[in-house]
């Protein structure tokens, strides 16, 4: 069996990048559902709604988790990734 020891700070790294990750998901389905508010059926409606709440409580979390500079965080992780930019 393969035994795999993390520090803690490699823990909380892997902890901020999903978070980070999560976050641009989170802001990415935002945008799809607004862009075609006109046809969104209603449980789209209400996903919408939930996201947006879900938004901020997301970004109380990154503060806390990521520091109060989770949105320059957030440009560093965008820059230094292969993960192409949200349009």
């Amino acid at each position: 069996m393969l035994k795999v020891e993390l520090t803690s700070d490699a823990v909380d790294s892997i902890f901020r990048s999903v978070m980070i990750q999560d976050y641009k998901n989170l802001k990415s389905d935002i945008r799809n559902l607004k862009d075609s508010k006109e046809n969104l059926k209603p449980y789209q409606k209400e996903d919408l709604k939930a996201n947006k709440r879900y938004k901020k409580a997301m970004e109380i979390l990154l503060e806390y988790y990521v520091g109060a500079d989770w949105k320059q965080s957030l440009y560093d992780y965008e820059t230094t990734t292969d993960i192409p930019d949200e349009q």
